[in-house]
């Protein structure tokens, strides 16, 4: 089970209709292809202190996983074996509340599980910035008062 390389020449995955060569591959995503299913994978860029919480957080579901199976994770085990999806992204929902975050943005984050600031929006693939864009939008269609374009 091995995996390549997204051919460059190929339209992107991520859907923009544009090469991958000129689109996330200029972004810093690197796409790979399993060698058996086909299956299109994207490799995300982390800053080194992302990597250091995801090490850290890899460290500890290690140990918890030893504890409850009794034995080291194989390969074919997942990492985050006992990660509650659900809550993970309502205590990051409130932990933007109380951090201050405008309302809609955190909506958007809720509808489409991305985080996107000034500072990442350019790593994030075209279809995925619309999609949160349009859930921003739609904060505002359905809250109005809220808009700060309105004033």
């Amino acid at each position: 089970m091995g995996r390549k390389p997204f051919p460059r020449n190929e339209r992107c995955p991520c859907g923009s209709g544009d090469k991958y060569k000129r689109c996330c591959f200029l972004k810093g995503f690197h796409f790979y292809q399993d060698d058996e299913t086909r299956e299109v994978i994207r490799s995300v860029p982390l800053s080194a202190e992302a990597r250091g919480e995801l090490e850290t957080a890899m460290a500890a579901q290690r140990e918890k996983f030893i504890a409850k199976f009794g034995r080291e994770p194989g390969p074919d085990d997942p990492i985050f074996f006992d990660l509650d999806e659900d809550k993970l992204r309502e205590d990051t929902a409130n932990a933007m509340r109380a951090a201050g975050i405008q309302p809609a943005l955190i909506y958007a984050y809720e509808e489409t599980g991305l985080i996107v600031t000034q500072e990442n929006r350019q790593l994030i693939p075209e279809t995925d910035l619309r999609e949160f864009d349009s859930k921003v939008r739609e904060f505002y269609d359905l809250h109005p008062a809220d808009d700060p374009n309105l004033d």
